[in-house]
């Protein structure tokens, strides 16, 4: 079927029944408001305003306003303390590691397209004092390196802290990230 045909169909049987709508009314006469009766009222007109005024049921005003849309509630999305990725666009492979404040680990291995299952693991007991150290020794602060493969890794610390750290803290927060990364994953 050829565009034009199609696209003539639509405007018909979109446009055609709007304009017929629209069109419908103008024939109609209005009555005029400078030109309407102005005499007095007939009284028995007035009584039955009056009367049907007073039919007319009002609907109570409600106390307590009641939301028409429940509200769904959800729960908060949990933030990492430490996040570390490594990424090697030419080579087709990207790493993620999320650090959570229980000690909960969370990685993907990611080779040629074809992304591995997620990987659990769980911080050791002195592992985990290390990364919430970081966290409320220092504000938030990133370390990116590149290896030699030219993969570029980019570590992350969520921290709450007051205090910028100095490059050596940011370079043992990534060595710590990567060693926790290749140890859970069994890569390299």
């Amino acid at each position: 079927m050829r565009m034009k045909p199609l696209f003539t169909l639509l405007v018909l049987v979109v446009l055609v029944p709007g304009v017929l709508l629209g069109l419908s009314g103008c024939g109609e006469a209005t009555p005029d408001p400078v030109s309407a009766d102005s005499s007095t009222p007939n009284v028995e007109d007035t009584n039955v305003a009056e009367a049907s005024a007073n039919a007319v049921s009002i609907p109570p005003i409600l106390e307590e306003s009641t939301p028409i849309i429940d509200s769904v509630v959800e729960e908060p999305v949990e933030q990492a303390i430490l996040t570390w990725a490594r990424d090697a666009g030419g080579l087709s492979h990207c790493d993620r590691m999320s650090i959570y404040e229980d000690g909960r680990v969370e990685a993907v291995v990611c080779r040629a397209r074809a992304s591995q299952p997620m990987v659990f693991g769980t911080l050791t007991a002195e592992q985990l004092t290390q990364v919430q150290s970081w966290v409320t020794s220092y504000t938030v602060f990133t370390r990116r390196a590149m290896g030699m493969s030219s993969a570029v890794s980019l570590t992350v610390v969520h921290g709450k802290g007051d205090v910028v750290p100095e490059l050596e803290v940011k370079v043992a927060a990534a060595d710590f990230a990567a060693e926790i990364f290749f140890a859970l994953t069994g890569t390299e």
